[in-house]
């Protein structure tokens, strides 16, 4: 009868092993003893560690234990098996680095169990790999920590965000759309995206551009004429992404939205002080260039090439263009005013100075430069205009000769004329002197006559030397 019962306990204890040798995970046996003394462990140890049984079987009391990962050595040995003795039961988690180098997260849980008498203790548990749900946990806590910081970004940024669902509804919006658009997320909820394009007086063309990206579920980035709450008309930058989960499954679109109103308003304000600069340069026909004093870079508009005579070619060196240009009396004064304005000496600058074009002809070009500084101070570039004076010089200096001219013939015709005249003062003089005409009427009338043709030739003569040429200087 007892080889009989024996047989049984054989056949349960090899279908138990069975069992606990197929279950995912190390199922182990200590002693309750000062060591803690390893008495079995399933073969899923092998699996689980990498290590032969025949490893930990001649390792009872620290075999498993050196497998802890150091930085949670510490708290395993003071969660370890002793405690269990204490509490009856425990769980901790933990890690181990495997035979193979690999590190593996493990859940441990332990229980006290009593043989045949109190004194006869076991520590009876199992051992399971947690790596799978660690990674996922932390992967689900960087993606909470992603959309925390998503949803703090959106929410404080000063531009507007919306965010709608697979069916382009509307869900949620932040404070910045709010400020925009004049519209609260109550309001806005359940509309679909697009919606300001569709009102009165809205740009059609504009809403099927951007219905063909939502279509197709792509990103885009364009401008458009909105309308807030109250009516009114808003240029907005948008900035429009589609959103899907990890399989790629649609899930809604996430709209960013900037206000570039007052940009446009600005940059239209530029382009109509362009348009009449333009028209004030191309009038007077005056030539506007630059020169980026970091590379000696130079930009030229057109006026300037025709001036300089020159044609727009790829690699040409302006720079050089310019100073090879200027008249070589006239460089070292170009040269001043050029380290004046460098050195900050003086803010602004002009010059009337002459340049040799290809050919030979001499132009005389007035200029005037100003410095442009960066907003720490620093001088980044000269811009300056240039004008061909060379008609008006000419014309100035033939005016001058006629001057001069004018002036020698005044000269000369006076002292012509004051030779006789001053004969006859001294014939009258004389006749004065000796009384013989005294007290006639016409003698008196020929002496006021002849002074009065006296202080008309000095009059021609003081108006002739005082023609004053500094205009034209």
């Amino acid at each position: 009868m007892k080889q009989a019962t024996d047989f049984i306990f054989a056949i349960d204890d090899e279908k138990i092993r069975s069992l606990v040798n197929h279950i995912p995970g190390a199922i182990y046996r200590c002693r309750g003893d000062e060591d803690i003394t390893l008495e079995f462990f399933s073969e899923g140890v092998e699996r689980l560690t990498g290590y032969p049984m025949s490893y930990f079987m001649q390792n009872r009391i620290s075999g498993y234990s050196n497998l802890v990962y150091a930085e949670d050595r510490e708290m395993f040995l003071q969660n370890d098996r002793h405690a269990l003795l204490e509490k009856g039961k425990f769980e901790i988690e933990y890690r181990i680095v495997c035979m193979d180098g690999e590190i593996k997260w493990v859940f441990e849980s332990g229980k006290v169990n009593y043989g045949y008498t109190e004194e006869e203790v076991f520590i009876d548990g199992y051992i399971f790999d947690n790596s799978q749900r660690k990674k996922m946990e932390a992967d689900l806590q960087k993606s909470e920590d992603e959309v925390r910081r998503l949803a703090l970004v959106a929410q404080n940024t000063t531009n507007s965000v919306m965010v709608t669902d697979a069916d382009e509804n509307i869900i949620w919006i932040n404070e910045g759309y709010t400020r925009i658009s004049g519209y609260t997320l109550e309001e806005i909820r359940g509309k679909k995206i697009g919606y300001s394009l569709q009102a009165a007086g809205a740009d059609p063309e504009g809403y099927q551009k951007i219905r063909q990206f939502l279509d197709q579920k792509i990103s885009y980035k364009e401008e458009f004429i909105s309308y807030t709450k109250d009516g009114t008309p808003i240029w907005l930058e948008v900035d429009c992404q589609p959103l899907k989960d990890a399989h790629g499954r649609h899930l809604g679109f996430m709209a960013v939205e900037n206000d570039i109103t007052q940009r446009k308003q600005t940059l239209k304000e530029q382009e109509e002080l362009v348009q009449r600069l333009t028209l004030a340069t191309d009038s007077a026909e005056i030539g506007i260039f630059e020169i980026d004093l970091s590379n000696n870079d130079v930009i030229w508009d057109d006026k300037m090439y025709e001036i300089y005579g020159c044609k727009k070619e790829q690699g040409l060196s302006l720079y050089k263009v310019f100073f090879n240009s200027v008249h070589p009396e006239d460089r070292t004064m170009m040269a001043n005013i050029i380290n004046e304005l460098l050195a900050q000496k003086k803010e602004i600058d002009g010059a009337v100075y002459r340049i040799i074009v290809p050919g030979g002809d001499i132009k005389y070009i007035e200029s005037h430069a100003i410095i442009k500084k960066s907003d720490s101070g620093r001088i980044m570039s000269l811009i300056g205009t240039n004008r061909d004076v060379t008609t008006d010089v000419l014309i100035q200096e033939k005016i001058k000769s006629q001057n001069k001219v004018l002036r020698d013939i005044a000269f000369i015709q006076s002292h012509e004329v004051r030779r006789p005249l001053a004969n006859i003062l001294g014939v009258i003089e004389i006749l004065q002197q000796t009384g013989t005409l005294h007290g006639l009427e016409i003698f008196d009338l020929l002496i006021e006559s002849a002074n009065e043709l006296d202080q008309q030739i000095r009059a021609i003569v003081n108006k002739a030397n005082k023609m004053d040429d500094e205009v034209f200087r």
